[in-house]
């Protein structure tokens, strides 16, 4: 029997975006979370959870490649 590996629980925080608040687009990852810019190059941010709005269930978010902020 091998171990399995243990999937990191869904943060609820990210500083300075409001998760509740997170539009369809960036929920999709069409957008940046962090910015909001068109994303053509991106960088995950992780899996992300709210009690409220479009990320009730587990999404991951995405941000620009290079650091916008």
């Amino acid at each position: 029997m091998t171990p399995t590996a243990q999937i990191p629980a869904p943060r609820t925080e990210l500083p300075g975006v409001d998760l509740e608040r997170v539009t369809f687009e960036q929920a999709k990852g069409w957008r940046c979370a962090l910015c909001a810019a068109c994303l053509t190059a991106d960088r995950p941010l992780g899996m992300f959870t709210a009690e409220k709005g479009l990320l009730t269930e587990p999404t991951e978010l995405w941000a620009c490649a290079l650091p916008c902020r």
